[in-house]
């Protein structure tokens, strides 16, 4: 047999391939997409994010007293900034150069405060699946634990750090500064 058979061009190509996923697999990936799982429970990670708080540990009180699973807020959360699996393999990576205190120092609502890291720097992958963020693993109901309490503390307040280079690798992770804003703007008016 030569290799001479399957030598195609691109024309003979698209008459044999298929140009879409056959439908058995598009309803696997229907099956587990996280999108129909984080519009029902759009609405509940705004009413979390919109309830007034003075520090991170009552923000995790309020999480963990609602229905929503930590690590589907936590999803919201990564969604909401754009920051996913590769990136927070990147700063688990190089962790100890960018918090050498194991503390994220930060301001938020004119204080400056802090957050002791109690799992990071992770050993292995610190991706998506470990976290409970993928496909199935989101169905799956996780209560909060250290690991997912620091990457929400870096996913919400990363760029408020008072350390510039930490802030500039965390520019995305600013949901802490929109917090309540809306809802204090509308009572000043």
């Amino acid at each position: 047999m030569t290799t001479q058979n399957y030598k195609r061009n691109v024309e003979q190509l698209r008459e044999k391939a298929s140009m879409f996923w056959p439908s058995e697999l598009s309803q696997k990936e229907t099956e587990l997409s996280i999108i129909p799982e984080l519009l029902r429970t759009q609405d509940q990670f705004i009413a979390i994010l919109n309830v007034d708080v003075p520090n991170l540990d009552s923000l995790f009180q309020v999480v963990d007293s609602a229905t929503l699973p930590a690590n589907i807020f936590l999803k919201h959360l990564a969604v909401l900034a754009d920051f996913g699996g590769e990136m927070l393999q990147r700063i688990n990576s190089q962790f100890s150069s960018l918090f050498p205190s194991q503390m994220l120092n930060y301001v938020w609502k004119g204080q400056q405060l802090s957050y002791p890291f109690k799992s990071l720097p992770v050993a292995g992958a610190l991706n998506n699946n470990r976290l409970g963020l993928t496909g199935k693993r989101l169905l799956e109901s996780r209560p909060f634990n250290d690991l997912l309490k620091d990457v929400i503390a870096l996913l919400m307040f990363g760029n408020a750090s008072t350390d510039a280079t930490v802030a500039a690798h965390l520019v995305k992770c600013e949901i802490g500064n929109y917090l309540r804003r809306g809802h204090n703007s509308q009572a000043s008016k």
